[in-house]
């Protein structure tokens, strides 16, 4: 199956999903497919708190759902939060630039990440984030992220999602 063979299979099964988790682990498993991941997660955006908070975990040990992160006055938060860009982290110090749990990640023995703002006719609402082995990520991957993220926009805003 080609890639935009299985984009399609995924973009019919999101839109076929029951549940927002049910779209989320079809959005894992094709990104798993076409781009690798060893850790994925998906989080929403609450723009008023210019916060993140986790709404979907592949590794629920290290990092459960509903886990908050700020990213006010970040370099992160403004890069992928507010101009709505990839950000593609490619090795540690890309990394301990850019999250305040630097540590743990690379202790995860993950060296890499791609993070791509989800965005609805409203702005960005949340990110999808992929972790990984040092230089995983490119253009290439982050082009293939964007269509998968593009599927996510209304199970994040049809959830249950803890608002504390």
């Amino acid at each position: 199956m080609t890639a935009a063979e299985a984009l399609d299979a995924y973009a019919k099964k999101a839109n076929a999903a029951a549940t927002p988790h049910d779209v989320f682990a079809a959005a894992e498993a094709i990104a798993q497919d076409l781009i690798g991941h060893s850790l994925f997660t998906i989080m929403r955006f609450d723009a008023n708190q210019m916060a993140v908070q986790r709404i979907y975990s592949s590794n629920s040990d290290a990092y459960p759902v509903g886990g908050r992160k700020p990213k006010r006055n970040t370099k992160w938060g403004h890069h992928v939060l507010e101009q709505g860009k990839v950000f593609i982290g490619r090795n540690d110090d890309d990394i301990r630039c850019a999250f305040d749990d630097s540590e743990l990640i690379i202790r995860l023995d993950l060296h890499a990440v791609l993070n791509i703002p989800i965005r609805s006719s409203a702005g960005i609402i949340g990110t999808m984030n992929l972790l990984d082995r040092a230089a995983r990520y490119g253009e290439e991957t982050a082009e293939l992220g964007k269509r998968i993220a593009h599927h996510l926009v209304n199970a994040i805003n049809t959830g249950p999602f803890d608002d504390d």
